[in-house]
């Protein structure tokens, strides 16, 4: 399989705890929170310095665990000689991937905030959140509306 991440071994908490620590030593976080369902960590919340002087921006963090199970179920059911496993067996890698897959995300952008390749709200755009919903949700509730037609 050409994805990446997608047999760590990291176990999530780890990987988490390693977001947390790597966004608190970049200096641009005031703030961070977990959200659970469960015991379950769904999402990191940050606030985020994005100009000298002003609020920070919230942040909501997720890991689309669900999608990422059902693409290792069905890659596993269209390559296996015998499907003697079922969907189920897929959580716990499907949640490590997809948490590695944010660290990693979350890495690389900031590294470019830090460089100067982007602004916070270039990087963050997509996971900024009002307390209801992240801004791609905004967009994509009005079918992208928002965004406007193309110019010619």
């Amino acid at each position: 399989m050409n994805l990446k991440n997608y047999s760590s071994t990291v176990p999530v908490e780890v990987t988490i705890s390693r977001i947390e620590a790597f966004l608190i030593g970049t200096g641009l976080i005031t703030g961070i929170a977990k959200e659970y369902k469960g015991q379950t960590v769904t999402a990191l919340l940050f606030s985020i310095i994005y100009e000298k002087g002003k609020l920070p921006l919230s942040v909501k963090l997720t890991a689309n665990v669900e999608q990422c199970q059902e693409f290792f179920w069905i890659e596993h059911c269209r390559t296996a000689r015998r499907n003697r496993r079922v969907k189920a067996d897929f959580a716990v890698q499907a949640a490590r991937t997809a948490w590695k897959l944010q660290e990693d995300w979350v890495r690389v952008e900031t590294s470019l905030i830090m460089l100067k390749q982007r602004t916070v709200v270039q990087s963050f755009m997509s996971c900024v959140w009002d307390g209801e919903q992240t801004f791609y949700q905004r967009i994509e509730g009005s079918g992208f509306k928002q965004l406007g037609p193309p110019s010619q």
